[in-house]
């Protein structure tokens, strides 16, 4: 799946026949296709970042096992960066994704209808 993500991403081709198949799936909800137009007008000629941001989020909200890992990949992502600033000894970068890593997950949690217990 990964890779033929990349593919849809990294391949202009790819990518439009990706869009008019997804512009279907998502046309039964008005909002979501105007979302999904207006989205894709920003990334059709855009950097390899936005491209592939748009395609994972469509996937995401069109799939719902791959919604079910995605909170999983984003904190595994996370804590690779964090990693990664450690290794460069950056240490203002550190906290940093420290502090965006404890966000993240007290959001999913209040997403999910748990309390903090330090609220």
């Amino acid at each position: 799946m990964n890779s033929k993500l990349y593919l849809i991403t990294t391949n202009d081709k790819k990518f439009e026949n990706w869009a008019k198949q997804m512009k279907k799936k998502v046309s039964k909800k008005e909002a979501a296709l105007d979302y999904f137009n207006s989205g894709y007008n920003d990334v059709v000629n855009g950097n390899y970042l936005a491209r592939a941001s748009f395609v994972c989020y469509w996937e995401i909200a069109e799939n719902t096992n791959l919604a079910r890992l995605a909170p999983a990949i984003t904190q595994a992502t996370l804590v690779h960066l964090f990693h990664r600033f450690i290794e460069a000894g950056m240490e203002d970068e550190v906290h940093v994704i420290q502090q965006i890593m404890a966000n993240y997950l007290r959001l999913l949690h209040r997403l999910e209808g748990e309390t903090d217990e330090e609220e």
